[in-house]
């Protein structure tokens, strides 16, 4: 079989392991096309499975998931630089989340005649930009353009380690139409993978002074918002606060950090001003923002060490907060080298200190328990809320059900305990992102249930029309949750944080999204159930009969819960 440099493209990505592309075409895919019909026979190389989808955002939220789920990083292509401003926001989700994806995008053909390829449509020179990249360049950690049929190897191995190495990420990658239908007359050879080192070690100095100052301490504690990407982390957390009398906190935590009912976890509030007054100690693990000074931070005599992959986040502009001891290692390298330095403390350790922070633990997960129970024995005709949606489901769900939330999810009511089953909008905030990624998730592991719970604003940033499609096109039930209140909290949540005495009404602060739609109806016009709940007493109803749906009819299942 005739090859081009499209058919070597994408046989090298499938040999780096990537075995579906998630693709949102247009006038520079025709030589991919050719590729994947001249390949039809099985004679030729082996090629990912491409993914249809009906828009740039969902292409990229479904790689996110994808990777999230199978720790393999995913390839995306799309359309040009319309294709690329689109995805833009799904780039830098991945990038903030540091998510390995090779994000590319064809390029307007660079000859205008005499070549196939060429261009042949007057849409050819409107598309084409002096620096497509530069869109995404921003967080992107590399971008090029492939140049030559007898790079297409050496270029996706590139692309991939880039994008592998720690701290992972997103890159990018142009692909000119005619370089794409440049004919290929050998049978690429075997390429050597570039080998990416799997971990970041840490100093080994700097473990021992940590291990000594921790030794020391009355009520440290461990803070962690995202060490739970790393799902060999969650484990070793628990294990190293449990052994050593150590307390552990996941404020806005965008991954399962530690099981929900750990007996060292405290239930802090979303600013840690009660972790603050407490410990005299504080390692802030994969913490990109461990502290607002608008509303607390620790103590001055408070040892403060801040640990990652990259502690000083250098590619936030701007990032202030104090710190007696930065490590830089991956949170299972950290914790692995912390636990045999603390067996050597051992004996050291305050016997009384793990009673102390077991105590305190108890009571502030005793608030979450009073809350669950409240949320049960209310007045049924009481409104619903964003905890009444978290509680019911929490009772519902099985252990290895996998949850993506977009803002209104409770973490503490949801009962995650295993790693892998939770996961936040990244810390990028490009919403629409749940939906999609939940999508992506399921395509990783087909036989999991998962649940996406969107606020309606979420919702509607997803594209659900392009999601549902999805869904149905490719035997991806997912179950949505909406917690529809017509309103952008977020939107309020700020405007009342920079004026608190202000007197914006709903309207006045570009929040209202009244009339709502139908919801449901965007789920069954792909052939999926809906169903709308206005009343608490049939909240726990519908959504039992949304997870029988998905898991025995194996359809999409979506529940608008107008709420509070």
């Amino acid at each position: 079989m005739s090859q081009t440099a499209a058919t070597r493209y994408l046989s090298a990505l499938a040999e780096w392991g990537v075995d579906s592309i998630f693709v949102n075409a247009g006038t520079d895919f025709a030589p991919i096309v050719e590729a994947y019909a001249a390949n039809r026979s099985g004679d030729g190389p082996t090629l990912p499975t491409p993914v249809l989808c009906a828009h740039e955002n969902l292409a990229g939220g479904m790689a996110h998931g994808a990777a999230l789920i199978s720790g393999r990083p995913q390839a995306v292509m799309l359309h040009v630089n319309v294709g690329t401003a689109n995805v833009a926001c799904a780039v830098a989700n991945a990038a903030r989340d540091r998510i390995p994806l090779l994000f590319t995008a064809g390029r307007s053909p660079i000859l205008e005649s005499g070549a196939v390829g060429a261009r042949d449509l007057p849409i050819h020179w409107s598309q084409e930009m002096f620096d497509q990249a530069g869109l995404v360049r921003e967080f992107v950690k590399w971008d090029y353009e492939l140049r030559d049929a007898r790079q297409a190897e050496a270029v996706v191995d590139r692309a991939l380690s880039v994008a592998t190495a720690h701290p992972q990420g997103p890159v990018y990658l142009s692909l000119p139409r005619e370089v794409l239908a440049e004919p290929v007359d050998e049978t690429a050879g075997k390429h050597s993978h570039t080998p990416v080192p799997a971990t970041v070690q840490p100093d080994p100095d700097a473990i021992e002074m940590l291990a000594d100052r921790l030794a020391a301490a009355q009520f440290p504690v461990i803070v962690s918002t995202a060490s739970g990407a790393e799902p060999a982390s969650v484990g070793l957390l628990g294990d190293c606060c449990t052994r050593f009398g150590m307390g552990i906190a996941d404020p806005y935590t965008r991954y399962l950090t530690i099981a929900s009912d750990h007996p060292h976890r405290i239930v802090s509030d979303p600013v840690g001003a009660a972790i603050f007054a407490q410990a005299d100690l504080i390692v802030f693990l994969e913490c990109d923002v461990p502290w607002m000074e608008a509303h607390a931070s620790p103590r001055a005599e408070t040892f403060v060490a801040q640990v990652g992959i990259d502690p000083l986040f250098s590619t936030y502009p701007m990032r202030t907060h104090r710190s007696d001891l930065n490590i830089s290692a991956t949170p299972a390298a950290f914790l692995t080298g912390l636990i045999a330095a603390l067996e050597k403390r051992a004996g050291s350790i305050d016997p009384e200190r793990a009673a102390r922070i077991r105590a305190v633990a108890a009571a502030s997960q005793a608030n979450v328990e009073a809350l669950r129970h409240h949320e049960a024995s209310v007045d049924p005709d009481a409104p619903i809320t964003k905890a009444t949606i978290s509680a019911v489901l929490g009772e519902l769900l099985d252990e290895d059900d996998i949850v993506f939330n977009e803002y209104v999810g409770s973490y503490d009511l949801l009962n995650r305990k295993q790693a892998g089953t939770y996961f936040y909008l990244p810390v990028s905030g490009g919403l629409g992102w749940g939906l999609p990624a939940a999508l992506g998730a399921k395509y990783a592991a087909p036989t999991r249930t998962v649940i996406a719970t969107l606020g309606d604003g979420a919702y509607m940033f997803a594209n659900p029309a392009a999601c549902h499609h999805a869904s149905a096109k490719h035997g991806l039930p997912v179950l949505t949750i909406l917690a529809n209140n017509c309103n952008w909290w977020a939107v309020d949540l700020a405007t009342q944080l920079v004026y608190p005495d202000g007197r914006a009404n709903a309207e006045d602060r570009f929040s209202n999204l009244s009339p709502s739609p139908d919801f449901a109806a965007y789920c069954t016009a792909s052939g999926g159930h809906g169903a709308t709940v206005h009343n608490r007493s049939e909240l726990k109803a519908a959504l039992q009969e949304a997870l029988r749906v998905v898991r025995d009819e194996r359809r999409q299942a979506l529940v608008d819960v107008r709420c509070a």
